[in-house]
């Protein structure tokens, strides 16, 4: 499994990203049948990332850019925290 750290990223800009991803069709919910496919393909631990994310915030909301973009990837954000996380891989 590919070794991963969650750090924080801008909300703001998350919400550009979000938008635009959303627009392109980009945009992986949970309930999306991408979802696992992505997950397993990038070899994410969701568990462990969702554990750190529940940490920071209450009603974190996972989500999955997949733009073919360098900003890719797993994110977690809360609404009324106005606060987003991102899951990186440790090079």
């Amino acid at each position: 499994m590919a070794r991963s750290k969650v750090v924080e990223f801008d909300y703001y800009q998350f919400l550009n990203l979000l938008q635009r991803a959303t627009n392109a069709g980009a945009r992986i919910e949970r309930s999306d049948p991408r979802w696992p496919q992505y997950i397993k393909q990038h070899t994410i631990n969701e568990v462990a990332a969702s554990a750190i994310a529940r940490q920071k915030f209450e009603g974190a909301i996972a989500v999955i850019i997949d733009e073919g973009e360098s900003t890719d990837g797993l994110y977690f954000y809360a609404k009324n925290d106005e606060g987003c996380l991102r899951l990186v891989p440790l090079e």
